[in-house]
């Protein structure tokens, strides 16, 4: 399917925790490994910490799920929110791939909340924004999106260093009350990631209210829709598509794919993987920005961190990482860009000598390789004697290699 695209304090920890993520068993036939090698138990990826929040909104209390990013105990960072709607089946592969991501520069690092229903009945209250006779209890999703915005999101706020960009992830029903939260709430969610969205519950009433929202110019933000082989679904969200797509206000982006391989239950998880890329999709400065120098760089970020409202500084370890990218794909002419703009902007730095010299010691530079690394080891200078003589003797290494390479070309 075609997609559409409009352009775009800490408190005490609490005692149970949770393992969202799989623990590798051994590959092979039985275990060699002597029994005092052997851990007690496993040790989990990740893990969770598990939360009760007593709402006056809803009148009752709600476990909540929050997984936090790597080395966020020993940094001062802020981190933008995923929150995942529905059973906690959908953080276990959420959180991991968030955290792939992040290590691979596509999207930020992000602390993912899950806030499950406890029980079915919830689910299909807090979902639906309309009621209707085959379910009783349904009708809640402006209480549910009060109890997000009012209560859930403060408490966030004030407990984890949070940033004020946050996504909202829904499937079927919580893909409904996704689409809604938007329309109603203006500015509580900057992304949305809806799987199989449930648009034609009620006799597509929420098509109706999207028709009036959407006037609305403060309805702003990107919505990726996706859904598997469902031909219940995908109807729905091509009407709320045709509906976005006669929108006249700038600021609101989406983006519509059928997974047609998979079906309701499996489409969650590509949908939301490539629904967080194509949120992220401009992460990756291109390496076009970056080739016009460090102030068109800046430049760049300074209108992603207008895209995302919150600061998005320009580092050295965004361009490093990009240029390692790069490098990894074999676009060495690009990696170069990168990196010698990384090392213009940086001259004190040593890794970013060090880079360089990676870079040239690939494409076979060995002069220039040596070089680098020399740079480098003037930078780590007095303050790493070690590191110095390290680079030093690479440079060496390379400079031995530098003669007979001429001498076989």
């Amino acid at each position: 399917m075609n997609k559409s695209d409009r352009r775009y304090r800490i408190p005490a920890w609490p005692a149970a925790v949770l393992a969202l993520a799989v623990v590798l068993p051994a590959w092979g036939g039985p275990s060699t490994t002597p029994a005092a090698q052997i851990p007690e138990k496993p040790e989990p990826l990740l893990s969770g910490l598990k939360v009760q929040l007593a709402s006056k909104v809803l009148e009752e209390t709600r476990d909540v799920w929050i997984v936090l990013p790597a080395g966020y105990e020993n940094g001062q960072e802020r981190y933008p929110v995923l929150i995942q709607l529905g059973d906690l089946s959908h953080v276990r592969y959420s959180a991991p791939i968030v955290d792939v991501l992040a290590r691979n520069g596509h999207v930020p690092a992000m602390i993912v909340v899950a806030c499950p229903e406890p029980t079915p009945g919830h689910h299909y209250r807090d979902s639906t924004p309309t009621v209707v006779d085959y379910l009783p209890a349904s009708g809640g999703a402006n209480k549910f999106l009060a109890f997000l915005r009012d209560e859930l999101i403060p408490y966030l706020e004030a407990n984890y260093r949070a940033r004020p960009f946050r996504v909202l992830c829904g499937h079927g029903l919580s893909g409904l009350f996704a689409v809604h939260a938007v329309l109603e709430s203006p500015g509580t969610f900057g992304g949305v990631i809806a799987d199989g969205a449930s648009l034609t519950y009620d006799g597509s009433a929420i098509l109706k209210t999207a028709e009036a929202k959407l006037a609305d110019p403060r309805v702003r933000g990107s919505i990726y829709l996706g859904a598997g082989n469902e031909s219940e679904t995908v109807p729905g969200l091509q009407a709320f598509v045709r509906l976005l797509e006669r929108r006249v206000h700038p600021g609101l982006e989406w983006a519509l794919e059928a997974e047609r391989d998979e079906d309701q239950g499996t489409a969650a998880v590509p949908t939301f993987y490539k629904g967080l890329k194509w949120l992220y999709r401009a992460w990756r400065i291109p390496v076009e920005a970056a080739a016009k120098g460090i102030d068109a760089v800046r430049a760049y970020y300074a209108g992603l961190s207008e895209k995302f409202g919150y600061d998005i500084p320009v580092t050295e370890r965004t361009l490093s990482g990009r240029g390692f990218q790069l490098i990894r794909e074999q676009r060495f002419a690009e990696a170069a860009v990168l990196l010698e703009v990384n090392a213009r902007a940086y001259p004190d730095s040593f890794r970013a000598r060090q880079d360089l010299a990676t870079l040239y010691e690939r494409t076979r530079d060995w002069a220039r390789a040596a070089a680098s690394y020399e740079a480098a080891a003037e930078k780590a200078g007095p303050a790493q004697p070690e590191l110095a003589k390290f680079f030093r003797a690479q440079a060496e290494r390379l400079r031995k290699r530098a003669p007979a390479a001429s001498l076989t070309s």
